[in-house]
């Protein structure tokens, strides 16, 4: 697996340092010209450079690659863990990136008090959702091409769109009794409540995509 990271880490250098540099002068451009926060800074940097992982899926797919890294002592499960390895390692960098750029803006452009807590606790958030959308892309990237996964992917978020639209649309009909008790039981957990069972939710978002990676790996053929 040593092998595959550095692979990726090498690609990641040599293709995704355009698109991170590319990230970070939008980002400082958004803060400028638009009232953006530092927090959807670091948001924005932490799930499109996540995405990156992804990508390097093409590169493996490209002039026989995988034929080749499967005469090397590598498994299909081995080829699944990296990827998986290698998408936590690149969201935690590009978040910490995010992290240090929106306290460069913060102090460069002061907007008032921030709360700390409440400030990290939401760029904290940002790992769980971009965690989340690899989760998702991942293996549909690992059972289609390139051109069909991104057809699979937009199908796919327009599905969660809708459906989110009519489960809003849906509560305003549910007797205020039965929707009240959810709301005030939300609002209580607090910032940490909140992290928390984000987390859990992403930590089996997270299991069911690697075991589908691994059964869409298993049954690939090259």
């Amino acid at each position: 697996m040593k092998g595959m990271l550095i692979k990726d880490f090498r690609i990641l250098r040599h293709q995704g340092k355009v698109l991170f540099l590319m990230l970070l002068v939008v980002a400082v451009f958004m803060n400028l010209i638009t009232d953006v926060g530092p927090t959807f800074i670091v948001g924005y940097i932490t799930i499109i450079f996540s995405l990156f992982t992804v990508t390097t899926v093409s590169y493996d797919e490209f002039d026989n690659c995988y034929l080749f890294l499967m005469t090397l002592p590598v498994t299909r499960k081995n080829y699944v863990n990296e990827k998986y390895l290698f998408a936590l390692l690149s969201i935690i960098f590009a978040w910490c990136t995010g992290i240090v750029l929106g306290i460069i803006l913060m102090i460069v452009q002061p907007s008032g008090e921030v709360d700390a807590a409440d400030w990290f606790g939401t760029c904290l958030g940002y790992i769980f959702t971009a965690w989340i959308f690899v989760s998702v892309m991942l293996p549909l990237r690992l059972k289609f091409d390139a051109e069909k996964a991104r057809y699979a992917n937009l199908i796919m978020i327009a599905a969660v769109a809708i459906a989110a639209f009519l489960i809003s649309n849906a509560l305003e009909y549910v007797p205020a009794k039965i929707v009240g008790p959810g709301k005030e039981w939300f609002s209580g957990l607090g910032t940490g409540g909140i992290l928390g069972l984000f987390a859990v939710v992403t930590a089996l978002v997270v299991v069911i995509s690697y075991l589908c990676s691994r059964h869409i790996m298993a049954k690939k053929e090259f």
